[in-house]
């Protein structure tokens, strides 16, 4: 499944230190049509709420609570006033780490404070992607309320939102997507779409959506 490897694509790295972060499954990547080696693990260790009270937002801190859904202290850091866009080493922010997890609350503040919607990671990826991915549907409608792109496709694979959520099976996600007329004709590099990625990984309710 595209999740299971999605996840290394979000190993989250100190800035500064060196590190690949190319994905690897949580899972069994064999039937994968991503190809991937790595693992979504969460590097830095919780700072002290009142560190980030400070004026001296520590970044990837920032960005670990982000992803772990750490409200309170990513509120503190935006009122602290980090760059709320502020990246990794492979351009991921705040915004696309909440948004793999499904963690609405926070990316609610992020856009609120102006986070870019369509901010790309090192291979391409957005928000809506990363959270289309996963059962995030609360995610993906605040994402597309908020004008996210929804047909961009990533860098590395030609993948879109829609092709993320239909080869992981999330009914609610391919709804939702359609609803906003996700374009279902796209393909990647290889030729394959969604349809192709539900049908191979055995999604029959997708499938159904897919062809209505």
């Amino acid at each position: 499944m595209f999740r299971s490897i999605f996840s290394s694509a979000v190993l989250l790295l100190a800035l500064g230190c060196g590190a690949s972060s190319e994905p690897v499954a949580r899972q069994s990547a064999e039937q994968l049509p991503i190809k991937s080696d790595a693992a979504i693990v969460s590097t830095t260790e919780t700072a002290p709420a009142a560190e980030q009270t400070k004026g001296k937002v520590d970044i990837p801190q920032f960005l670990d609570d982000a992803l772990n859904g750490k409200t309170e202290l990513v509120r503190l850091a935006i009122e602290a006033g980090v760059d709320v866009d502020a990246v990794d080493q492979e351009q991921r922010t705040a915004l696309l780490l909440a948004s793999f997890n499904g963690h609405t609350e926070i990316i609610r503040m992020l856009l609120e404070k102006g986070a870019n919607k369509d901010q790309r990671d090192s291979m391409g990826r957005t928000a809506l992607m990363f959270a289309s991915t996963g059962d995030n549907a609360d995610t993906v409608e605040l994402l597309l309320e908020a004008g996210a792109e929804i047909n961009a496709v990533d860098s590395d694979e030609g993948f879109s939102a829609l092709m993320f959520a239909a080869a992981e099976g999330q009914v609610e996600v391919v709804k939702l997507l359609q609803q906003h007329n996700a374009d279902a004709s796209l393909v990647d590099v290889d030729g394959d779409g969604a349809l192709k990625f539900a049908t191979a990984n055995g999604h029959s309710e997708v499938v159904k959506l897919l062809t209505k």
